[in-house]
C-alpha cells in the first residue's frame, strides 16, 4: 500500500496529544534501589489477594499468580517460583528486596487462629530477609539464571491474622564472572533462554551470535564401544544414523575406546575439569583432580566438546552400565547423592528416618557445567546443605544436551531397540496413538494416597480431549486387577502411552516380572512413565536386568520408551503432593501443553519445572533417579497432529469504527473514520485458539508484509515502537506446531517517533 505522510498533521497532532498526556498522567511510586547499575536485575511482581480454602481438612491459601508447596500437616502455602537472567559476564553478588505495607487476608466463615493451631511452623515473614528463598544460580547454554522463591504470604501470631504482600521487589547486585561459557552460535538456544526467564528484556545483553562454530554441524550423538559400533545384524547403529541423516538429522557414532584413548578429554585436556581454558571450567579450589579422570568424566568431556564446536543437541548413550560386569558396564553411570526423609514422604512428627543414595543419574550426562562435585569427596551432585561448601549446589540442574539410554549389551538388544524405534516413527497415523491407559494399584498408604488411582486422576486435565483415555485401578475393582488383565489390554488393544503407579522392583512393575514381558504381543509399542520402585535400576544391583531394559531393548514388542525410578519413587501419606507426582505432571505438560514432544526433551523439562521445589524433601532425588530408556530425539505422535483449525483476532487497536489510541489508551472513536488511528508507541494484542486445543505454537506481527515480532507465549502482546508516518496495514498470523497458519489484517494510521 502507498503511504501517505503529512507533517503538519503529524507535528500538531504530537503536540496536543504529548501535552495531553503529560497533564493528565498519574503519578506514583517506582522501585528505585540504591547505586543500581546497568549489570544489576530488578524485577517487580505484584500479588493478588490470596483465597483460603479448606478441602478434605485441609487448608490451602493460593493466589492466580502463584505455585504452593508441598502440603504438610495439611498446610499449603503460596509460593512465586522465579527464574531470573543475569547479565552478560556477571555472577550473582546478593539478593534483596523491597516489600510493601503487609495487607490482611480477609475470612469470613472460618476462624484463622483455629486453623493455625499446631501449625507453628508456618511462615514468620516479617522482614525482607523472610520473603525468599534462594534455590541456586544454575546455567543452561551458557546463560546463568538464578532460581528464588518468593513467600508472600505470612501469619502473624501476635495478631492471629494471615497476611500477603502486594508488591515485591527483587535486587540481585552482580559482579564480573569468573567463568566464561560456551555460547553457541544457535538461535534455538536463545529461544530456550526466552521461554524459561522471567526477565526476557534481559537477554538483549547477550549477542547471539558470539561463538563462530565449525562449518561441520552435529545434530545427533551416539556413544557405544567398538563392539556394538561394529554389529554384523541389518538393524544397527550404522543403519539407525542412515535413517537419522534420511530426516536431515546430522549424526555420528563415536566409541568409548576412542574417546578414553584421546587426552583431550582427560582431567588435563582440553575438555578437563583440571584445564582452565576448558570453556566449562568453574572449580574455584585446587585438589588432586584424579577424581575426574574416570571413563564418566572423559565421556561427559567428549559430549562438553561435541555439544560446543558441533552444536550436538541429542545424545544417546547406547550401552548397558551393569556395575558389577566389566564386559556389559558399556557407558558407566555416575551416581548422584540425594536423601530424603520417610518413605512414603509422611509429616514431620512422624518422620521414619533417613534414606540416602548415590542414584543412577544420566543428568550427569546432559548437564555440562562444573563437575558435580565441588568438595572433593565421595558424592557427586549434593545439595547445599549436605556440601562441605556451605550453601553451594554441586549440581548443575539445567541441561545443554537431550540424553537417552538404550542400555544394550549385544547385537541383538541393538536390533531390537533401532527396529522398534523405527517402526514407531511409521505410526504417525495411526488410531492408537490417541490411546491413553493409566495404571493404579493399591499402594497400603493412609487416607487418599491409598491408591495409585488417585494420583493417575490429577493428571486427566492435562489431556487434550482428542485422546482416549482407558483406566486400570483397583480402586474401581472389587478384586484388585491381575497382570493378565494388563497383558490382555496391551495385547488386544494397544495403547500408546501408560501411566503407571503401584509397587515395583528391579524386575518387577505393573504386576508383570522381566519373563511376563515375554507374553507381550503387541506389534505397536508403547511409552511408559511410572513411579515405581527401582524398576530403572539399570546398574543391576540386583544381579540381573532391571524391568525398563527389559520392555525396552530386550523385546520386539513392549515399549519403544520408557521414564522408570532407578531407585525408591516417592509418594505421600494422606495427601497426593508428592516429589514423583510432580514430575509425572510436568512431563505431561510438556507433552500436551508445552507441545514438546521429543521424549528426551520432556523429560528434561519435567525436572527443570522443578528446580524451585529442589531442596523440599524428595525432589533432588526423584529429579535425579528418573532416567529416559530410548531414543531422546523420538516424537511421541498422535493421530489429530495433521487437521489443525486454527483462528486469531487482534483485541487492541480495535479494527472498526475509527477508534483513536493515544500512547496505548484506547479513547474514543473518530468521526468518518472506519480503521484505528495510533499516536505514539502502543501495544498490539491478539488472541488465538485451536481446534483440537492446546495446538497454537505462537503469533507472528507484520506491517506491510515486513515482519517485526513473533511472540509464542500468551498473552500474545507486541509493544509497537517502530518509527511510523502515515498509513500502514497490520497482519497477524497464528501458527500451529505442525506448521498450519491463520492470518488476519487491517489497514491503521499510525504517527510513532520510534524508540
Amino acid at each position: 500500500m502507498k503511504r501517505k505522510y503529512c507533517p503538519i498533521f503529524n507535528q500538531f497532532m504530537f503536540s496536543i496529544f504529548i501535552l495531553f498526556l503529560f497533564i493528565s498522567m498519574p503519578f506514583g511510586t517506582t522501585f528505585q534501589a540504591n547505586n543500581v547499575s546497568s549489570t544489576d536485575v530488578l524485577f517487580r511482581i505484584c500479588f493478588s489477594e490470596p483465597e483460603m480454602m479448606i478441602t478434605n481438612d485441609r487448608f490451602t491459601i493460593s493466589s492466580f499468580e502463584t505455585d504452593n508447596t508441598i502440603e504438610i500437616e495439611n498446610i499449603s502455602l503460596p509460593v512465586k517460583p522465579l527464574r531470573l537472567l543475569l547479565p552478560k559476564g556477571k555472577m550473582m553478588d546478593e539478593i534483596t528486596v523491597e516489600i510493601t505495607n503487609p495487607i490482611s487476608i480477609e475470612t469470613h466463615n472460618f476462624n484463622q487462629k483455629d486453623l493455625i493451631k499446631n501449625h507453628e511452623f508456618i511462615t514468620h515473614a516479617k522482614t525482607e530477609k523472610d520473603v525468599f528463598e534462594f534455590v541456586g544460580c544454575y546455567w543452561i547454554c551458557g546463560y546463568p539464571v538464578v532460581f528464588l522463591n518468593l513467600y508472600p504470604v505470612f501469619y502473624e501470631f501476635e495478631n492471629e491474622q494471615f497476611y500477603y504482600y502486594k508488591e515485591i521487589n527483587v535486587y540481585i547486585s552482580t559482579q564480573t564472572a569468573d567463568y566464561s561459557p560456551v555460547i553457541r552460535n544457535k538461535s534455538t538456544d536463545y529461544e530456550s533462554i526466552y521461554s524459561i526467564v522471567d526477565n526476557k528484556e534481559m537477554i538483549s545483553s547477550y549477542s547471539l551470535f558470539q561463538l563462530t562454530t565449525q562449518s561441520d554441524t552435529l545434530d545427533y550423538l551416539i556413544i557405544t564401544n567398538e563392539t556394538l559400533a561394529d554389529s554384523p545384524l541389518e538393524d544397527n547403529f550404522d543403519y539407525f544414523t542412515y535413517h537419522k541423516e534420511q530426516q536431515g538429522i546430522s549424526t555420528n557414532v563415536v566409541t568409548v575406546e576412542e574417546i578414553l584413548s584421546d587426552p583431550a578429554y582427560g582431567v588435563n585436556g582440553t575438555w578437563g575439569d583440571n584445564n582452565p581454558l576448558n570453556p566449562f571450567y568453574q572449580t574455584a579450589i585446587t585438589h588432586n583432580f584424579s577424581l575426574f579422570d574416570d571413563a564418566q568424566a572423559r565421556i561427559r568431556n567428549y559430549i562438553r566438546y561435541a555439544y560446543a564446536k558441533f552444536g550436538v543437541t541429542y545424545v544417546l548413550l547406547a550401552g548397558d552400565a551393569d556395575v558389577n560386569n566389566p564386559d556389559q558396564n558399556i557407558i558407566p553411570v555416575r551416581g548422584l547423592f540425594a536423601n530424603e526423609s520417610g518413605l512414603p514422604l509422611i509429616n514431620k512428627s512422624m518422620r521414619m528416618g533417613e534414606e540416602e543414595d548415590d542414584i543412577p543419574s544420566d543428568v550427569y550426562y546432559a548437564c555440562l557445567d562444573g563437575n558435580f562435585n565441588t568438595d572433593m569427596d565421595a558424592h557427586f551432585g549434593e545439595s547445599p546443605d549436605r556440601n562441605q561448601l556451605t550453601g553451594v549446589d554441586e549440581a548443575d540442574l539445567l541441561s545443554e544436551v537431550s540424553v537417552g539410554r538404550a542400555c544394550v549389551d549385544s547385537f541383538e538388544e541393538i536390533a531390537y531397540f533401532v527396529e522398534k524405534t523405527l517402526r514407531y516413527e511409521s505410526l504417525n497415523d495411526d488410531l492408537y496413538l490417541d490411546k491413553i491407559l493409566f495404571v493404579g494399584e493399591y499402594l497400603g498408604f493412609p487416607g487418599i494416597s491409598a491408591y495409585g488411582g488417585n494420583y493417575k486422576d490429577e493428571m486427566k486435565p492435562l489431556l487434550p480431549d482428542t485422546f482416549n483415555l482407558v483406566t486400570l485401578y483397583d480402586r474401581d475393582m472389587a478384586m484388585n486387577w491381575d497382570k493378565q488383565d494388563l497383558i490382555d489390554i496391551i495385547n488386544d488393544a494397544p495403547p500408546h502411552i501408560i501411566n503407571h503407579d503401584g509397587h515395583s522392583y528391579y524386575g518387577y512393575n505393573m504386576r508383570m516380572s522381566n519373563q511376563d514381558v515375554d507374553l507381550l504381543e503387541n506389534n505397536k509399542p508403547f511409552l511408559l512413565y511410572s513411579h515405581g520402585c527401582m524398576a530403572g535400576g539399570f546398574d543391576n544391583p540386583s544381579g540381573y536386568d532391571c524391568i525398563a531394559e527389559r520392555l525396552t531393548v530386550e523385546t520386539s514388542n513392549g515399549a519403544v520408551a520408557a521414564i522408570m525410578n532407578a531407585r525408591y519413587g516417592l509418594g505421600s501419606e494422606n495427601n497426593l503432593a508428592s516429589p514423583s507426582l510432580f514430575l509425572d505432571e510436568s512431563f505431561f505438560k510438556a507433552l500436551f501443553e508445552e507441545n514438546i514432544r521429543n521424549v528426551g526433551d520432556a523429560n528434561h523439562f519435567s525436572k527443570e519445572d522443578n528446580i524451585w521445589r529442589i531442596n523440599e524433601n524428595g525432589v533432588r532425588w526423584v529429579y535425579y533417579e528418573t532416567n529416559l530408556f530410548g531414543d531422546p530425539m523420538l516424537r511421541i505422535h498422535s493421530s489429530s497432529e495433521g487437521s489443525v483449525d486454527l483462528t486469531v483476532e487482534v483485541t487492541s487497536p480495535l479494527q472498526n469504527k475509527g477508534w483513536l489510541y493515544l500512547f496505548n489508551s484506547k479513547l474514543f472513536p473518530l468521526p468518518f473514520r472506519s480503521n484505528p488511528l495510533l499516536i505514539g508507541s502502543c501495544e498490539i494484542c491478539a488472541d488465538a485458539s485451536s481446534q483440537p486445543e492446546k495446538q497454537v505454537y505462537g503469533i507472528e506481527f507484520c506491517i506491510d508484509d515486513k515482519s517485526y515480532y513473533f511472540d509464542d507465549e500468551y498473552p500474545y502482546i507486541w509493544k509497537l515502537q517502530e518509527p511510523l508516518n502515515g498509513e500502514y496495514r497490520l497482519s497477524v498470523t497464528v501458527y500451529s506446531y505442525n506448521g498450519e497458519q491463520e492470518s488476519i489484517s487491517f489497514p491503521f494510521t499510525g504517527f510513532i517517533k520510534g524508540k
